[in-house]
């Protein structure tokens, strides 16, 4: 999701906050050498000049009236050119201590605005999305999860309380809810109730289970898929109202062996599935009751076409899967197609169905 700066922009930006750390370092930096060299001529020039021996002490002690602006009588009495470059000396320093002051209050303020900004834009975000997906946990699974939504260009929240991992969500752009997933008021803040589905992916099988429950009472449409660290607790998500419940053991153990056994085929789904620099797909596209396809042949209807996506298989309104279909198969009301192809190949099928 991009960034909305418009409003940010108002107050402190990025780049703000960026020049004002240089300039408060810049001054700084100045402010310390015009210090050596105040202190350098007072115990060299001015010593020479007016026949006055300046200590090291009465250097500092001159300095720190320039610098404080306190106005008291100088530790020694100062020749002309010493009382000209201590006037320009004074100018100088005022401006540079000025120049550092503000410099600090910009960064001060600024970082403190710029927080208020981000959670004010975060909490729109969170109540103008809608049709999207609640991942619950930011952690491996999570964050691979958001990933892949993103790369299929939906739209995510992420419910998450980890400090540390906060500060990573911080750093992105995606909209989030900092709290404990399993309670209510922290689903609907990530808009539970607008939501497509959920991810309950957070470490523990007992909070999954709270989450699934909370979840399917606050939204019953709610598709919601559901990880499960231990292969008993697999019935008990499923009983919750879990509508898929994947184990990362089971799921792992699966690939290893794919990889293993096939290790090109293994390759091939990875890059389909998961590599974000290759624009290939599998999408699962329904059949929407007045889709003009219906009762159609595919390739008569034009879901089949040349340099176009390729249907893998259609899956019927009982779940069951007919794989490589015949082009000249008919398609009836609540047909799902599985289909293989590029973003822009996979929306044309999606045109022609009426989805």
């Amino acid at each position: 999701m991009p960034r909305d700066t418009s409003r940010r922009r108002r107050f402190f930006s990025l780049e703000d906050l960026t020049s004002a750390t240089w300039q408060f370092r810049v001054a700084v930096l100045f402010i310390v050498l015009l210090l050596i060299i105040a202190i350098s001529f007072y115990l060299l020039v001015e010593s020479a000049i007016s026949h006055t021996r300046w200590t090291p002490i009465d250097a500092i002690y001159m300095v720190s009236l320039l610098m404080t602006t306190i106005g008291l009588e100088p530790a020694h009495p100062m020749s002309q050119q010493g009382r000209l470059f201590t006037a320009l000396w004074a100018i100088v320093g005022l401006i540079l201590v000025y120049w550092a002051a503000r410099s600090a209050l910009t960064l001060f303020v600024g970082e403190r605005l710029t927080a208020q900004v981000y959670q004010r834009r975060r909490a729109r975000a969170l109540q103008q999305i809608q049709d999207h997906y609640v991942v619950c946990g930011y952690g491996r699974m999570g964050q691979e999860a958001v990933g892949q939504l993103l790369r299929r260009g939906l739209k995510v929240t992420v419910i998450e309380q980890d400090p540390a991992t906060l500060e990573q969500l911080r750093a992105t752009d995606v909209p989030f809810v900092e709290g404990n997933a399993t309670e209510d008021q922290h689903l609907k803040a990530a808009g539970i109730e607008r939501a497509r589905g959920l991810i309950a992916a957070v470490g523990s099988d007992e909070d999954n289970v709270f989450i699934v429950l909370s979840a399917r009472l606050l939204n019953p449409a709610l598709y919601l898929i559901a990880r499960a660290g231990r292969e008993e607790n697999v019935d008990k998500l499923t009983r919750a109202g879990a509508n898929r419940v994947m184990s990362p053991y089971v799921v792992g153990g699966r690939a290893l062996a794919a990889a293993a056994a096939e290790p090109g085929l293994a390759d091939f789904v990875e890059m389909v599935l998961h590599r974000e620099d290759i624009d290939l797909e599998i999408a699962l596209i329904p059949l929407p009751p007045n889709s003009p396809v219906i009762n159609q042949p595919m390739q008569g209807s034009g879901v089949i076409k040349e340099q176009g996506a390729m249907i893998i298989a259609i899956m019927d309104r009982t779940g069951s899967f007919h794989t490589n279909p015949y082009p000249l198969s008919t398609l009836t009301e609540g047909d799902r197609l599985i289909a293989m192809g590029t973003r822009q190949q996979l929306e044309e099928v999606r045109r022609v169905v009426g989805g």
